[in-house]
């Protein structure tokens, strides 16, 4: 009789066994889900604030270019009303603008 429940004993401890290994697994894999959706969210914001510093840099870049743009336009009209052809043009168009404004005012 005691044999039968040394071997109930027995069969009871393994169920044990096998129920503590199963809730240390499913621990641990509730640790690792855990884990992996910090490290996500980590590499997300990586990837979020690298987007940001990438926009930033591009509207930096843009005002630059904005900048040089409206320089060199500048300069190429300073440039061109200095050819003798836009000069002579010029005198030659300040008569008609001078009556033009004559007419306007009668």
């Amino acid at each position: 009789m005691s044999h039968a429940h040394d071997a109930h004993g027995e069969i009871d401890s393994l169920a044990d066994l096998r129920d503590a290994s199963r809730e240390r697994l499913l621990t641990e894999i509730g640790m690792l889900r855990q884990q992996n959706g910090t490290n996500e969210l980590a590499a997300a914001k990586r990837e979020v604030l690298a987007s940001r510093d990438a926009v930033y840099g591009m509207s930096a870049e843009l005002g630059e270019l904005r900048a040089r743009l409206k320089s060199d336009v500048k300069n190429a009209r300073h440039a061109l009303m200095q050819t003798p052809t836009w000069r002579v043009g010029a005198l030659v168009l300040r008569p008609l603008k001078l009556a033009k404004r004559l007419l306007r005012k009668k």
